[in-house]
């Protein structure tokens, strides 16, 4: 059962991309991702230029972090993170000068081998911009398999953003170049542009570029407007009608997926040589004095956003990202992340919390086919080793469960925090 979820997408959907001044401070995090986090390569009252490489991984994780102002590396220290977590941060005082990095890679990536565009993608820092980060550079480096289709994820399911929309309707261009750069990396026979039957007018955003002749092999497809329609394996099944277990990794059977922004961050990387620094963002949400897509530099923190949107933020709950996989903040210093999707006033609600009742609705919901309620249990009861025993690992932590359950049971509040005891528990038997 995927669920059908009341939507405020139309405050900011024809709302044209604008941009928010600069902070005066901007807060870097270096999150690990899976047990890896970006080491500093600079060091305090060092005067750094925008582009600048800041931070990176170096293991098989690698990724890149790099300064999106010019200025001088005030502190590293750690600060509040989205998650509740303090994280690792560099803190970058602006000097308004915005002076760059000399780029020194001038050869055209027309003329690029899809292992040199590659190394473009790593070396600009890019993840996936759909929530989860995963390095691309990663994976689009597919080895021996064979890519038949790549799919773009244009269903932005989450009720209340439309920063993906504002991308593809007004940045098309851009958009299909970055396309023909990952098709031609992956050396895929196919592209699937998949949006929202709801963003329909899009097709005719998309038909000019859809009837070129390099285009051959393109088509866009409408999708239904529900969610999670924008989970890789949801998508997947609708796309193309090949539905995988969960085990196995899309690249093992011939698809690679990737969301708007993470594509137009490849053009930027590719045609630009410009490492990624911003992202669009959507703000929006009931008590919000203020609507629209964003662009807004990485390391802005959100007390800057309100500031300049004249948003009232006391007696709100504020959301980094949409209002069901996004996280609730508490400390307005928390910054805007490569994976952060928008920014959400909310009003705040007292959740009466029940115990449950078993009555089946979270695996009714569930689009992984997952028994939500057991992880619940079993992390209750400390008995986390029975979380993978359930497959705790496969939630997508879309909050699906949560959201249909009647008796308001903290059920994602156990999926994150049971994950991070399972990591725990195995790093201690390493």
């Amino acid at each position: 059962m995927i669920m059908h979820i009341l939507s405020m997408k139309g405050k900011t959907k024809k709302k044209s991309i604008q941009a928010i001044e600069d902070a005066p401070f901007l807060y870097i995090p270096l999150a690990e991702y899976l047990g890896c986090a970006p080491t500093p390569v600079v060091n305090v009252g060092d005067k750094i230029k925008k582009y600048q490489l800041i931070g990176e991984v170096k293991d098989k994780f690698a990724t890149k972090v790099h300064a999106p102002v010019s200025g001088v590396i005030l502190e590293t220290k750690d600060y509040p993170f989205a998650d509740g977590s303090s994280v690792k941060t560099i803190v970058i005082q602006n000097d308004y000068k915005d002076e760059e990095v000399n780029d020194i890679s001038h050869k055209d990536y027309n003329q690029c081998s899809p292992e040199e565009l590659i190394e473009r993608i790593k070396d600009a820092g890019i993840v996936g911009q759909g929530g989860a980060q995963f390095p691309t550079a990663i994976k689009y480096s597919v080895g021996e398999h064979k890519i038949h289709t790549f799919i773009v994820n244009g269903a932005e399911c989450e009720p209340y953003l439309t920063s993906d929309y504002s991308l593809m309707a007004e940045r098309t261009e851009e958009l299909f170049k970055g396309i023909d750069i990952i098709k031609k990396i992956l050396n895929a026979d196919n592209v699937i542009i998949g949006i929202e039957h709801q963003n329909r007018e899009l097709l005719k955003v998309f038909a000019p570029y859809l009837q070129q002749e390099e285009h051959k092999g393109y088509k866009a497809i409408l999708l239904p407007d529900q969610y999670p329609q924008g989970g890789e394996l949801q998508l997947i099944k609708s796309a193309t009608g090949i539905e995988l277990p969960r085990s196995k990794r899309p690249a093992e059977a011939g698809i690679i997926v990737s969301n708007i922004g993470t594509i137009y961050s490849v053009y930027q990387a590719v045609v630009n040589h410009k490492p990624v620094i911003s992202r669009i963002i959507t703000i929006s949400g009931e008590r919000s004095s203020n609507y629209g897509n964003y662009e807004v530099k990485i390391g802005t923190p959100i007390r800057h956003i309100t500031k300049s949107l004249g948003i009232e933020t006391s007696g709100n709950t504020i959301v980094q990202g949409g209002p069901m996989m996004g996280k609730a903040i508490q400390d307005l210093s928390i910054p805007v992340t490569k994976g952060a999707s928008g920014i959400l006033f909310l009003k705040k609600e007292e959740i009466k919390r029940s115990n449950c009742i078993s009555c089946g609705y979270c695996v009714d919901v569930c689009p992984m086919r997952l028994m939500p309620m057991k992880f619940e249990e079993n992390y209750r009861k400390k008995k986390y080793f029975n979380l993978e025993k359930y497959s705790i690992s496969s939630c997508i932590e879309c909050a699906a469960c949560e959201y249909i359950c009647p008796s308001n049971v903290p059920l994602i509040e156990s999926i994150k925090e049971g994950k991070v005891k399972l990591k725990e528990l195995a790093n201690a038997i390493r």
